[in-house]
């Protein structure tokens, strides 16, 4: 899957016609009766240059849903964001929208955004997040989108490696971890969005460095060492990382001086190419599975419930942020199955399924599209994927 997106070059824009009222036959699986409906798409207006608002229904089964498409060029942007710009917390996809658009230029606008990955307690996202080339989390075992510095996605598994190189010593050293607990004989590495603490104990050694340069993911990063702090203190500075080792690593780092460069590499990597063969990612956000694959169907999850998805089209020149109702009256939900093959009628080729149930939302221009299954409205989710515009 990676080998084709990054082969991918940006094609004529495709033009995605609708008819008001269609007929889709949908063939299940063997172990699921053959059933047919109709799509009736109640409405398709623009919300910007290149960006449509897609609303439509089906009578039996009974579903409601909304679609954001976008043309996907260089004026449009997908930025991943976490609920209170740290691992723990939760903010609803709407305030993590607002939040963002006061961080930005008034150049750009946030069009529109969807709920993102599933989450555990505390609000920490399963699977791994980079927002703007800055690394949250390990993966883990599931599936994800990334995006490079030049716009291309990357969907499936991904694993971490990690390196830590100490000029001075011509040592390099395994990272064993990102903003989590430091376990016997690890090195740790900890930013900002871990908190303003480290949370360490007394056994182990910590260097804060100072960030001399940004690049993405799978690339390396040059750092300077500025203070060393002890355990009581495991303060995170601002802009700065703090190195934390404990056991057969603690050598190394108290090894290092004040003014010392050492380098930080973090990789997310498919397949077995070195870092400098491997994309340089700069989002990444993580869903259950990628049940959309070149236009074959893999729904693993037959119940019915609100959904979530973001998709694209063949050659990527279409974006698709898509939600379903589900758990009221007016929408049962969908399987994923189900909002496979409605997907596909909408062009979707790609798919990868976020968080729903009552975490399924859908925010444009400030206005929630989407019915929220909860009776309090929109929930408080760990994060967001926001399609950001140049105005």
């Amino acid at each position: 899957m990676s080998n084709f997106f990054s082969k991918i070059k940006k094609q004529s824009l495709l033009s995605l016609s609708l008819s008001v009222v269609a007929f889709l036959l949908v063939f299940f699986p063997k172990h699921l009766k053959a059933q047919s409906f109709t799509i009736r798409v109640l409405s398709d207006s623009a919300l910007s240059t290149g960006v449509n608002h897609i609303a439509w229904e089906s009578v039996d089964p009974k579903w409601s849903g909304d679609i954001i498409v976008a043309d996907w060029n260089s004026s449009i942007q997908l930025k991943t964001v976490k609920a209170n710009n740290e691992l723990k917390g939760y903010q609803t996809t709407q305030d993590m929208m607002r939040s963002y658009q006061r961080s930005i230029s008034s150049e750009k606008k946030v069009i529109a955004g969807i709920n993102g990955d599933f989450y555990k307690a505390g609000g920490i996202p399963v699977h791994s997040q980079l927002i703007e080339g800055e690394i949250l989390k390990l993966p883990v075992q599931r599936d994800a989108i990334a995006m490079d510095d030049h716009q291309q996605f990357y969907l499936g598994s991904f694993r971490y490696s990690g390196q830590l190189e100490i000029l001075e010593q011509s040592m390099v050293l395994e990272i064993d971890g990102v903003n989590t607990a430091r376990e016997a004989d690890q090195l740790i590495v900890y930013n900002e969005y871990y908190g303003d603490s480290t949370l360490t104990n007394a056994f182990g050694y910590e260097v804060v460095v100072e960030q001399l340069d940004y690049e993405p993911i799978n690339r390396p990063e040059l750092f300077r060492v500025v203070e060393f702090a002890n355990y009581q203190k495991g303060f995170i500075p601002k802009g700065h990382v703090v190195l934390s080792a404990h056991g057969e690593k603690m050598p190394y780092l108290k090894a290092l001086a004040i003014g010392d460069s050492i380098r930080i590499t973090h990789g997310l990597l498919q397949g077995q190419q070195p870092f400098s063969e491997q994309p340089a990612l700069v989002e990444f956000i993580g869903g259950s599975k990628i049940f959309l694959n070149d236009g074959k169907i893999d729904g693993n999850w037959p119940e019915r419930h609100p959904r979530s998805a973001l998709g694209f089209n063949a050659d990527t020149t279409k974006v698709f942020l898509f939600t379903v109702d589900g758990r009221q009256e007016s929408s049962v939900g969908m399987s994923l199955t189900e909002m496979a093959e409605v997907m596909k009628y909408f062009d979707v080729t790609y798919a990868i399924n976020l968080d729903g149930g009552g975490s399924t939302t859908l925010v444009a221009n400030d206005k929630v599209l989407s019915s929220p299954s909860d009776p309090t409205g929109q929930r408080k989710v760990s994060n967001a994927i926001l399609l950001v515009q140049n105005q």
